[in-house]
C-alpha cells in the first residue's frame, strides 16, 4: 500500500514542476534576444561612425583641403587607377629580360704594314672606328620544365644614324636567338633539347664559341643533352647553309632540272664531357661536316671548305666538303700556390675536299693543339703568370703550286677567350687584341701576365711570336714563312655589377708572313701596325 502511495505523490510533483521549467527556459530566451539586440545597436553605431568619417574624408579630397599625407595617397590612386588600364596577360611566368650594350671606340695605324698598293699614296691607313652591338633577349619560364628565348641585335659600325652601309647598319635589327627548351623528356630529368637558332659553347671555346667579344656566333641547330652529376653528352644537329627554299604556304620540296635541292652543308656533333675527377674536367669530341653546298663559313671568317693556308691566290675552290674532327679536351687546377693552371685542346682532321671541273680533290689530313698554363701567386690580387702554344698544320702544296693537303680548317673557335672556362664575361685576347696572327697554318707563343691592383681592376701584359707551319706565297714571293711578334696592353675597369669599362693598345711587328685581311701577306712591309680600343659595356 506504501508502494503505491509514492508513485501518486512523484507524478503529482512532475505536474507541479513541469510549468515552472517552462517558464526558466522563456525568461532565458528573452535575455538572450535582448542582449542580441544591444550588441547589433552597437555595431551598427560603429558602421555609421565609419561610414561618416570616410564621407568627411572624401569631401576634404574633393575640396583639396587635405594633409601632405592625404594628397600623396590621392596621387597614389591615380598612378593606381593609370595603371590598371595596361594589363599584360602571359602564360609565363617569370618572363626575364636580359641583354648587352656595347660600345667599343678605336684608332688604328698602318693595318697594311706601310703596303704600296695602287692608289695607297692617296689613302690614308689611319683612322678611328666604333663598333657597336646592341642585343636585347627575353626568356619566357611556362613551367620548369618549359623555356623558350628570343633575342634581336643590331651590330655595326657608327655610320650617320640610317644611312645604309656594307660595313653593318644600326639601324637593321635581326634575330640572334630564337629557342625552345624542354626538359626532363620521357619523365627523365637527365634529358633535354634545345631547338631552334641557339650559341653553342663548350669546353674553352677551342672548338665551339660564342665569339661574343665580336657579333656572336649562332648555329640553327638542335641540341640534346643528357645531363648527371658524373657527366654530360651532348648530340648537335645543326644546318650550316642550304640551297632549297622554303615555301611559307607549303613544305619545300627539291628543286628539278638542272638545280639539285637539298644540297645543305650540314653538321653532326656528340660533346662528351667527365666531371667525376675533382677541380679537373676531360672533354671528348666529334665533328662531322656535310658540306653538300660548300658556302659555309667558320667563326674567323674561313671558308670550311677552304685550305688553311690561304691559297685562294691561287685559283682553289672546293665545291663540297666532308670531313670530320675528332678529339679531347682536358683542364683544371692543382693545389699549388694560388692556383696552378692548365688546358691542353688536341683536335685531328680527316676527310676531303671535292672540286668539280676536272680538278683533284684535296685530302684533309691535319691535326691542331693548345696548351696553356698558368701560376696564380696571390689570391688576394690576382696575379697570374701563364703561357699558351698553338700549333696548327697547314696546307700542303706540290711543285707545281697545287694544294694537296687543306691543313687544319677552324671551326668555331673564340679568338678572345675568356679569363676562366666558367666565367663567359671576362675576356683575355686568346691570340691578340689586334687578331692578326691566325688560329691556321701557324706555330704562335705566348706568354703574359695579369692582376688586380684593386678589387674592381685588372691589368694585363702579353707578348706574341708566330710563323706559318708551312710557307706561304703573296703571288710574287715565295716561302713567305715568318708573321711577326705582337706586344698587348690592356686593362679593365668594374664601375657596377652590370657595367665594365676596358682598354687596350697593341703594337704589331710585321714580318714577310704577315697576313692581310682577305688574303696575302706582307711580303717586305714591315711598318709596325698600332691598334688603340676603350670600351663601355653593360650586360643584364
Amino acid at each position: 500500500m506504501r508502494k503505491w502511495n509514492f508513485l501518486v505523490a512523484l507524478v503529482a510533483c512532475g505536474f507541479i514542476l513541469s510549468p515552472l521549467a517552462v517558464s526558466q527556459q522563456d525568461q532565458d530566451l528573452r535575455k538572450d534576444l535582448k542582449q542580441l539586440r544591444q550588441d547589433m545597436n552597437r555595431v551598427m553605431a560603429a558602421n555609421q561612425e565609419v561610414l561618416s568619417q570616410n564621407a568627411d574624408l572624401r569631401g576634404r579630397l574633393g575640396t583639396q583641403k587635405c594633409s601632405a599625407l592625404e594628397k600623396q595617397i590621392n596621387a597614389l590612386a591615380d598612378s593606381l587607377e593609370y595603371a590598371a588600364g595596361t594589363t599584360v596577360n602571359s602564360v609565363a611566368n617569370p618572363i626575364t629580360i636580359s641583354g648587352e650594350f656595347r660600345i667599343r671606340s678605336g684608332w688604328a695605324i698602318d693595318r697594311d704594314f706601310g703596303a704600296s698598293f695602287p692608289n695607297s699614296e692617296n689613302e690614308d691607313d689611319n683612322g678611328s672606328f666604333d663598333d657597336v652591338r646592341f642585343r636585347v633577349a627575353f626568356d619566357f619560364d611556362f613551367s620548369k620544365d618549359v623555356t623558350t628565348h628570343f633575342s634581336m641585335q643590331a651590330n655595326g659600325l657608327f655610320n650617320n644614324a640610317d644611312t645604309p652601309s656594307s660595313n653593318g647598319n644600326l639601324s637593321q635589327v635581326d634575330l640572334y636567338e630564337g629557342w625552345i627548351l624542354v626538359r626532363n623528356i620521357f619523365g627523365r630529368e637527365e634529358l633535354s633539347n634545345k631547338s631552334g637558332r641557339q650559341e653553342i659553347v663548350l669546353g674553352n671555346e677551342f672548338i665551339f664559341g660564342n665569339n661574343d667579344f665580336f657579333s656572336g656566333e649562332t648555329h640553327d641547330a638542335s641540341t640534346w643533352l643528357w645531363a648527371t652529376d658524373s657527366f654530360d653528352l651532348h648530340f648537335i644537329f645543326a644546318k650550316l647553309a642550304i640551297t632549297e627554299n622554303l615555301n611559307t604556304r607549303d613544305y619545300p620540296y627539291a628543286n628539278v632540272g638542272s638545280f639539285r635541292g637539298f644540297d645543305d652543308d650540314e653538321m653532326y656533333a656528340l660533346y662528351f664531357t667527365l666531371k667525376t675527377i675533382k677541380n679537373h674536367v676531360l672533354d671528348l669530341f666529334w665533328v662531322y661536316m656535310n658540306g653538300n653546298n660548300g658556302g659555309s663559313i667558320g667563326t674567323l671568317g674561313n671558308g670550311l671548305s677552304e685550305p688553311s693556308n690561304g691559297d685562294a691566290v691561287k685559283g682553289f675552290a672546293a665545291n663540297e666538303f666532308y670531313y670530320h674532327t675528332v678529339g679531347f679536351r682536358i683542364g683544371g687546377v692543382f693545389d699549388v700556390a694560388a692556383g696552378l693552371d692548365y688546358n691542353v685542346n688536341l683536335a685531328y682532321q680527316y676527310g676531303e675536299l671535292k672540286r668539280t671541273g676536272g680538278t683533284s680533290d684535296v685530302d684533309v689530313d691535319a691535326l691542331t693543339f693548345e696548351v696553356e698554363v698558368g701560376l696564380t701567386f696571390n689570391a688576394n690580387n690576382n696575379f697570374r703568370i701563364y703561357g699558351r702554344f698553338l700549333y696548327a698544320e697547314g696546307g700542303e702544296t706540290n711543285r707545281f703550286g697545287t694544294v694537296t693537303d687543306s691543313g687544319f680548317i677552324p671551326l668555331f673557335p673564340e679568338r678572345h677567350a675568356q679569363g676562366n672556362s666558367d666565367d663567359h664575361t671576362a675576356y683575355r685576347a686568346r691570340y691578340g687584341i689586334m687578331n692578326i696572327i691566325p688560329m691556321d697554318n701557324v706555330i704562335t707563343i705566348q706568354l703574359g701576365l695579369t692582376f688586380d691592383p684593386a678589387s674592381d681592376w685588372t691589368v694585363g701584359l702579353t707578348g706574341l711570336w708566330a710563323r706559318h707551319d708551312e710557307d706561304v706565297s703573296d703571288g710574287v714571293n715565295n716561302n713567305l714563312s715568318d708573321i711577326g711578334f705582337e706586344i698587348d696592353l690592356f686593362a679593365e675597369y668594374r664601375y657596377s655589377t652590370e657595367a665594365t669599362f676596358s682598354a687596350g693598345i697593341g703594337f704589331f711587328f710585321a714580318d714577310e708572313g704577315a697576313p692581310y685581311k682577305g688574303g696575302s701577306y706582307a711580303g717586305g712591309n714591315d711598318d709596325v701596325a698600332v691598334l688603340f680600343y676603350v670600351q663601355s659595356r653593360v650586360t643584364f
